[in-house]
């Protein structure tokens, strides 16, 4: 272990920030300052020694769970180019680590053995809290984006999910449409959050839908089959929320099938649809949708990362940004 990784350690600091001390450079909290200086006392350190030790890597890690094959235009994607642009502006590099198929804890150690000075983490499982542990073991900050992790306690930048969906029924209502399915997922935190922004607008409008109107696909399942009994039932609905746009194709398959015309016969909402898998001809920019951008979310998540550094005893922060309501061609007046 370098000197500049013990005085970073007993100080509870990353190695940047005391670099910053001890060349008197950048923006250091006085708390801060005063933990490295009281290290530095410690263990007998003076900051000429320093001086002449390694400086800290200037690398922060990013874990995403990309999936089998990167897409040129993914949310992943996105977050990523934004926590790029972010911390080249401070002289930082981003390494990268693709968590599909469960290499979350993996990666986390392979990076804190890199030395990278903090991590970003959008977490594919959030009841493994493993890669979580280390990190609070090492001292190395982390970010969370996008999804919440269970029980741990931790900075996190996320998109309003909640009143995302809560912004598309509102639209629907206005609509003169009462019987709205929803089909979403229903592992994650972030489509948990959606599905009850739609109980919600239900609930204030007082109105009630039968069960079979919520379809919540399980990882891996698909719901055609479901879909297609609902969309064929006498009292099938006018419209459906398609709370992941992953599930926007099957969707579009199920109504030509039946001859459905959106939105003639079935008005459609989602969320991110430009981050929908390849969809027929036809539906590019169609689909009303709340859209959040990626991008900002990497970048806040890095601008999280330099503020703990400034600061190690702020607490966790949670930086919710809204999404934008875009309404297009996949919605009518009933």
């Amino acid at each position: 272990m370098s000197r500049l990784d013990e005085v970073a350690r007993r100080a509870g600091v990353s190695k940047s920030t005391v670099s910053r001390v001890i060349n008197n450079t950048g923006t250091v909290s006085p708390a801060s300052r005063q933990k490295v200086q009281e290290a530095m006392r410690e263990l007998h350190f003076h900051a000429e020694e320093l001086k002449r030790s390694p400086e800290g890597s200037a690398t922060i890690g990013l874990i995403l769970p990309f999936g089998k094959h990167i897409a040129s235009h993914s949310f992943g994607v996105d977050i990523m180019a934004g926590a790029e642009e972010k911390a080249f502006e401070q002289d930082y590099m981003i390494l990268i680590g693709n968590s599909f198929g469960g290499r979350e804890v993996a990666l986390t150690s392979k990076m804190i053995s890199r030395g990278v000075e903090g991590i970003i983490v959008l977490s594919g499982d959030q009841k493994n809290r493993e890669h979580a542990e280390l990190l609070a073991a090492s001292g190395i900050p982390m970010v969370l984006v996008d999804q919440k992790l269970e029980g741990v306690e931790a900075h996190l930048v996320r998109g309003d999910n909640f009143m995302g969906s809560v912004a598309l029924m509102n639209h629907l209502l206005s609509l003169g449409h009462r019987r709205i399915a929803l089909l979403s997922p229903s592992r994650h935190y972030t489509h948990r959050e959606r599905v009850k922004g739609y109980r919600f607008a239900l609930m204030e409008q007082e109105l009630e839908v039968p069960p079979s109107y919520e379809v919540l696909v399980e990882s891996g399942v698909s719901p055609e089959a479901e879909l297609r009994a609902l969309l064929q039932s006498e009292d099938r609905p006018t419209a459906v929320y398609a709370a992941d746009p992953g599930h926007l194709g099957t969707l579009i398959g199920v109504a030509n099938e039946l001859q459905l015309g959106i939105p003639e016969e079935l008005s459609v909402v989602t969320f991110d649809d430009t981050y929908a898998a390849a969809l027929p001809e036809g539906y590019a920019d169609f689909f009303t949708s709340v859209n959040q951008s990626g991008k900002l979310m990497g970048s806040m998540a890095v601008e999280l990362l330099f503020r703990q550094w400034r600061d190690p005893e702020l607490g966790a922060q949670e930086i919710v940004l809204p999404g934008k309501l875009n309404v297009r061609r996949s919605t009518c007046r009933l």
